[in-house]
């Protein structure tokens, strides 16, 4: 759940006693200038500062505020299981990912927009022949907004999919064919006999900014390389933000970067004490 920006402020506004990071020494209060000196008497964009600051701050995107026909899911579960394929072998080919736990990280993110295995979700407009017709795929230019007819894909991915991720794995680790592991994982969905689709509402595709995408896919790839959670919001929403909230947001940022580290150096004392960690015991 994506909380509304006043909400956002509000709960910013709530942290205005940790604005300030304190020094290591005599607990006193340091201003920001002091804390980021590369901000004294500067203003910069709230994209740049954004950016300049690595804000470890999770993706928001608003939900989509259609809902999602089972109906739909079910009538684009056969061509979502045979594109996930197509995928799976795809990535699998261009990332020459040969190991059982990274093809198994691969399979896991094929239904979900979240990872680069899965955006194909969205690259993809669901279209009905006439108005009586098969529900089709068609792909578009770039990466669109995720969507009822997007979310439809996922489920029908996942639903495709379920209990049958340890075969794809396998597969894949033999060096099967796309066409193969079609034949083999989506033969059941897709000899299923469907009731007729009674109403097919088909949405617009809208595409999305590809500096956007750009940069989810570098805070997703940071993510991966540091283990470090890292938010991304919205241009608009950055728009909107005063100075202060970002302010706020990098001081609550510098403040948790600090804890992190003292945290790890107190493990690694104990470690060298050789006293187990509390996860260990």
């Amino acid at each position: 759940f994506c909380p509304p920006l006043p909400a956002i402020r509000e709960r910013l506004a709530s942290l205005g006693s940790h604005a300030h990071a304190r020094s290591a020494t005599g607990g006193r209060k340091k201003p920001l200038s002091m804390v980021f000196p590369r901000w004294a008497g500067r203003r910069m964009s709230p994209m740049r500062l954004l950016l300049a600051t690595g804000l470890s701050i999770t993706l928001c995107w608003q939900p989509a505020s259609a809902q999602v026909s089972k109906e739909v899911v079910e009538h684009v579960k056969c061509q979502a299981c045979e594109m996930a394929m197509l995928q799976a072998v795809q990535h699998a080919e261009e990332g020459k990912v040969k190991e059982e736990d990274a093809l198994s990280d691969l399979v896991d993110g094929l239904c979900t927009i979240k990872k680069k295995e899965g955006k194909w979700t969205a690259q993809y407009d669901i279209v009905r022949k006439g108005s009586d017709g098969p529900l089709m795929l068609v792909k578009q230019d770039g990466i669109g907004k995720c969507k009822s007819e997007c979310l439809a894909l996922q489920r029908g991915c996942a639903a495709s999919l379920k209990n049958k991720e340890e075969s794809v794995v396998s597969m894949l680790l033999k060096g099967r064919s796309a066409e193969e592991l079609q034949k083999k994982i989506c033969k059941k969905i897709c000899s299923k006999t469907l009731a007729p689709l009674k109403e097919f509402n088909d949405e617009p595709y809208h595409q999305r900014d590809p500096k956007e995408v750009e940069a989810e896919e570098r805070v997703e790839k940071m993510r991966a390389e540091t283990g470090q959670n890292f938010k991304m919001w919205s241009r608009d929403e950055i728009a909107s933000m005063s100075q202060a909230d970002i302010e706020l947001e990098a001081a609550k940022d510098a403040l948790g970067a600090q804890r992190r580290e003292a945290k790890l150096a107190r493990e690694a004392e104990e470690k060298e004490r050789g006293i187990r960690p509390a996860t260990e015991l």
